[in-house]
């Protein structure tokens, strides 16, 4: 059985919780367990804000998809906020088929998401 701790590194940058998916590809039913314990853990403070790096991510499934759904529904509950950054060109058409692109505040890289927090804050 797959470990959060396998799937995701989590950490804190200036107050946003950094999660970087750890595997190359989210595919057995056990990584994606993993993956929504390690994801669900970060969303128990209210107003938490989160930014979900994808870099060296090549697959998802449908099921990543679907925790990445109740992640931002559970996080938008609670005031908090995740954005995405490092998708490839292959995920990203995913979620652009998806239509998930127009849920999702989606950056190019860890560092503009990061900062697009404190954007908010200064506005």
């Amino acid at each position: 059985m797959a470990e959060a701790a396998d799937i995701v590194h989590i950490s804190d940058r200036d107050g946003v919780t950094l999660v970087r998916l750890r595997s190359g590809a989210v595919r057995t039913e056990a990584e994606v367990e993993a993956l929504g314990r390690g994801l669900l853990s970060v969303v128990e403070v209210p107003g938490q804000r989160v930014v979900l790096s994808f870099l060296g991510v090549k697959h998802l499934t449908s099921l990543v998809l679907g925790q990445l759904i109740q992640v931002n529904k559970r996080l938008a509950d609670s005031g908090g906020e995740i954005r995405l950054a490092d998708i490839d060109p292959q995920v990203y058409e995913i979620f652009t088929i998806t239509q998930l692109d127009r849920l999702f505040k989606i950056y190019e890289r860890e560092d503009e998401a990061l900062a697009s927090f404190a954007e908010d804050a200064e506005a």
